[in-house]
């Protein structure tokens, strides 16, 4: 079981040591999270059912951020929890990624979703209801340009002559897709992992057979393909075994709880890093 770190609606300034602290004890990676205006109020729920965030809590970018971490670092990974796809244009997310899969030499990942905050699409100008099939299309264009450095596209959102972007990456950037519907299962299966939210075992069970399903039809079932889910479970060994039993490969590491006195400053998440390492690694 790999272990990822989560950097989610936290001080900037801490970014950088609870990094450097999760690259000395051997963890996977860690995860950035990805808003990019929050209106003030909005009706939209979270896929957790609950409003985890508002308007004034921290995101900061995750590119700018992932650039920053990786030259404090040795070895440590990095992944957006979760990228909002349909917010952006092909073009700019294949540069801005490939560029720092090349500058990391391969260490970081794209974990994206189609995005739930309706409101958000809306004061970015872009449209709620095509989001799905931007995100594919977006994805088609992004792996053609990653492929070889060249690319050309004519689809119903994009279209555009051969056309280069290097450096091309010298390793293959991962695409992970977040999401639980069905349409979310078959996009992920297409790609190079699924990223799970806050899920039941239970629900994650019969969500890995669902996808492990819809990767037998793909065109190579054999490639390394990333289970990412986080349990509504303790974070306790029998929690961990029961998700590799399941096939999952990846989780969060849940070091310290947001909110709880034992997490408000930084040397106490760094504390809380080390015991679980100490624990699970």
């Amino acid at each position: 079981m790999r272990f990822w770190v989560p950097l989610i609606c936290l001080p900037p300034d801490e970014y950088g040591p609870i990094a450097e602290a999760a690259d000395r004890l051997g963890f996977e990676g860690v995860l950035l999270a990805d808003h990019v205006a929050v209106p003030e109020t909005f009706a939209s729920v979270h896929p957790s059912g609950e409003n985890p965030f508002t308007a004034a809590s921290d995101f900061p970018d995750p590119v700018t951020m992932i650039a920053t971490l990786a030259a404090r670092t040795r070895r440590l990974r990095f992944m957006t929890y979760a990228y909002i796809l349909p917010l952006r244009d092909p073009f700019t997310v294949a540069k801005q990624f490939g560029t720092l899969a090349t500058v990391t030499d391969g260490r970081v990942a794209l974990g994206c979703a189609v995005g739930w905050l309706r409101e958000e699409f809306e004061i970015l100008g872009r449209d709620f209801g095509t989001r799905g099939a931007r995100t594919d299309e977006i994805l088609t264009v992004l792996r053609d340009f990653w492929d070889d450095g060249r690319a050309e596209h004519d689809g119903r959102f994009h279209a555009f002559p051969r056309s280069g972007m290097f450096p091309a990456p010298r390793h293959r950037v991962p695409i992970l897709v977040g999401g639980s519907g069905r349409r979310a299962l078959e996009r992920a299966a297409r790609h190079d992992g699924w990223l799970g939210m806050n899920h039941d075992l239970d629900d994650i069970e019969r969500t890995v057979a669902t996808v492990t399903r819809l990767r037998d039809g793909s065109t190579d079932p054999d490639a390394p393909f990333t289970v990412f889910a986080i349990p509504n479970a303790a974070p306790v060994a029998a929690t961990f075994e029961r998700l590799r039993a399941t096939g999952v490969t990846d989780t969060m590491a849940a070091a310290w709880t947001v909110g709880l006195p034992d997490a408000e400053t930084l040397d106490e998440k760094i504390a809380g890093l080390e015991r679980f390492a100490a624990e699970h690694l």
